[in-house]
């Protein structure tokens, strides 16, 4: 009765009358077949194409970050930097103004004092093996009064 040397019983398919043994598998012979061991490859793959991009928005974040901290720097340097200019505290504007950068993490690429403006360009450093260094660039004086009497005129009825 559906024993291994008996006779096959009347209705049942050849797959339902195959008993696996040990030695081979209950894995049906055509998915053996297409079975070339490719999952292990396409594992390793797999992590590797995860891992690049992981570390590619890694970098990313880490260069925008970077930037921020630069302009950051170089607004604060062009302020402190102007002020001091504006109120004669210092001699040398530029250098209150690198004093502010080195203090926020960046270095003066450049600083120049054009009317009663100090426009400064400070770096900061990435590291980033292929972006070293970002910079940014920030003026800052006193408003002009030709602009200050444009918003007082347009202001009054």
């Amino acid at each position: 009765m559906g024993l291994r040397g008996s006779a096959p019983r009347r209705g049942m398919s050849a797959a339902a009358r195959r008993v696996p043994t040990r030695s081979a598998p209950c894995i049906p012979h055509g998915l053996r077949a297409q079975d070339a061991g490719n999952a292990s490859p396409s594992g390793v793959g797999i992590v590797l194409v995860v891992a690049v991009l992981l570390c590619t928005i890694a970098a990313g974040a880490r260069i925008a970050m970077a930037r921020a901290q630069a302009r950051t720097a170089a607004d604060m340097s062009a302020l402190a930097a102007a002020d001091a200019y504006w109120n004669e505290a210092a001699a040398d504007p530029c250098g209150i103004g690198s004093a502010v950068a080195r203090n926020n993490a960046g270095a003066v690429e450049s600083c120049e004092v054009i009317d009663m403006d100090v426009a400064m360009e400070v770096s900061t450093a990435t590291g980033v093996p292929f972006v070293e260094r970002v910079s940014a660039r920030a003026r800052a004086g006193p408003r002009r009064c030709d602009e200050v009497d444009a918003t007082r005129g347009a202001s009054q009825p």
